[in-house]
């Protein structure tokens, strides 16, 4: 008897990219809290740090683009926008937000465990510092461990669905923004993560928009009318369900 292959049962693409969008919002109250000038003395948070407020409003600029970035990967209007580029942010962000989860897990299970001591000269007490590890273990290093893995599936369910049309080559101008729109993404995370706004504030989102200018190239030979090349009827099984 020949029986059929199994059905592969995959969550909606749709609902990766709700996900996504839900995820990343959830993170954004308790920076504009901090944005605002609020404290949360209890984990050593007092906002007396230089930077600190401007890099919170630069952080909730980066939450809020994370979660779209899932919903561009997944939404038919995100075609608008060059494919590299999109699974490229969302492959930086995914990478950087596993990054960040793994190593600041590790060191916080450290300090916990009493593998590595705290200091006893920072602004928060050794007694803060270890409620600040709680939350980081609890949920603070756990939202960057899910968002990268969100942000990554997301990218690479987009780079299956675009196998199943064909799509015309890229230029080299376009490569090279998306080349340039990366960096400046990474430019503007790092600014973030150091509490500089020269850096999140001027340099990323210069580079970035320079690279945004050269992705959105026009192509070399557009077809007559903009037609775009038909996507097969089997696209519709793994993409959107709409």
């Amino acid at each position: 008897m020949i029986s059929g292959r199994p059905t592969i049962r995959t969550i909606p693409t749709r609902v990766l990219g709700a996900a996504g969008l839900i995820w990343a919002l959830a993170y954004v109250p308790i920076h504009v809290y901090w944005a605002l000038g609020g404290t949360s003395a209890p984990i050593g948070i007092t906002g007396a740090q230089s930077g600190f407020r401007a890099a919170n409003w630069g952080a909730c600029v980066v939450i809020v683009g994370a979660g779209l970035t899932c919903l561009s990967l997944t939404r038919r209007w995100g075609e608008a926008l060059p494919g590299g580029l999109r699974r490229g942010v969302a492959w930086v962000g995914g990478l950087c937000g596993l990054a960040h989860w793994l190593l600041y897990t590790t060191f916080c299970a450290l300090r916990v465990a009493g593998v590595v001591g705290y200091p006893i000269d920072a602004d928060a007490s050794p007694r803060q510092l270890r409620a600040f590890d709680w939350a980081n273990l609890g949920y603070f290093e756990l939202w960057f461990g899910v968002m990268g893995a969100l942000l990554i599936i997301c990218a690479m369910r987009s780079a299956a669905l675009d196998r199943l049309s064909p799509r015309p080559p890229v230029r080299p101008i376009r490569r090279v923004g998306i080349a340039a729109s990366l960096a400046g993404l990474a430019v503007l995370l790092w600014g973030v993560f150091t509490f500089d706004p020269w850096t999140f504030a001027g340099l990323g989102p210069a580079v970035l928009g320079v690279g945004l200018l050269l992705s959105f190239a026009p192509p070399k030979n557009p077809r007559p009318g903009g037609a775009d090349l038909a996507a097969p009827p089997n696209r519709q099984s793994l993409n959107h369900q709409e």
